[in-house]
């Protein structure tokens, strides 16, 4: 009978990465990473951990490796997303955000590597963002983290593919999640910013999507989906039609029409 394979997942205390931990703990052994502990953890064993931390990621990689033996897939979900002009960003605000999404997930690769490497088998699912593939007014620095991840995860499937290890990117457009409630604002916004009234209409628009956006247990049946297929595709860009259509709309139309349109739609 073979053995339930090993999951290791990051950013599990809540959204989308909890989503994924809870429904792949029916079929699979789940390790659920944060920097703090879900209300319910549905199944899965919960590891204290923070991605930003060399240390801290490595002992939650040792951790799964005494009590499993190995890691079969890893999915990087840990993320932070800090709203607000450029101007006005601080600087430890933009330093978090690609401490966390984009260094946060190079750090878990990295540690996650030499054993899929010498079992010569693995899966790295990376989830990254529609922001990752087109800009996105007042989030700036989140779309530079989401970007990072795009071309970190073409550079790493080219050089372990030989390994037998395969990575894939997933890049959601809007979710539901509990992120809409509990946006972060960009400390350094001011109430005189000659920025404020475009910056309110961006954030209006921006939480009506995530409202009508997938459910995180939609997205984590694809990524159930993802684990359990013997040939994943590299990308994957799951979410209403208009936003599966934009990446490619960026290919063939101008680019100041493209920002216009993009821009328009963010009011």
């Amino acid at each position: 009978m073979e053995k339930a394979r090993v999951v290791l997942v990051t950013g599990a205390s809540s959204g989308i990465g909890k989503a994924i931990a809870d429904r792949s703990a029916a079929a699979c052994r789940v390790f659920g990473a944060a920097r703090s502990a879900p209300a319910s953890p549905n199944g899965f064993t919960f590891l204290c951990a923070d991605v930003r931390d060399g240390q801290s990621v490595q002992g939650c990689v040792q951790r799964v490796l005494e009590e499993a033996g190995r890691i079969d897939v890893l999915v990087n979900c840990a993320g932070v997303v800090v709203g607000g002009p450029v101007e006005e960003m601080l600087d430890e605000e933009v330093v978090d955000q690609i401490q966390t999404n984009l260094l946060g997930t190079m750090r878990m690769c990295r540690a996650v590597l030499p054993g899929m490497r010498e079992r010569r088998s693995g899966l790295i699912i990376n989830v990254g963002s529609l922001a990752g593939l087109m800009g996105v007014p007042f989030q700036a620095a989140y779309s530079a983290s989401k970007y990072g991840i795009e071309g970190f995860s073409e550079s790493l499937q080219m050089e372990v593919r030989d390994f037998g290890i395969r990575v894939v990117v997933v890049d959601p457009g809007d979710v539901a999640t509990e992120i809409t409630a509990h946006r972060r604002l960009s400390r350094g916004s001011r109430m005189d910013s000659p920025y404020l009234s475009s910056f309110k209409r961006a954030m209006v628009s921006q939480s009506e999507s995530e409202r009508h956006g997938w459910k995180p247990d939609r997205l984590a049946r694809l990524v159930e989906r993802i684990i359990s297929s013997r040939a994943p595709r590299f990308r994957y860009t799951p979410g209403p039609l208009i936003e599966r259509v934009s990446p490619a709309a960026r290919r063939v139309l101008p680019d100041r029409l493209y920002l216009r349109i993009v821009s328009g739609f963010y009011r």
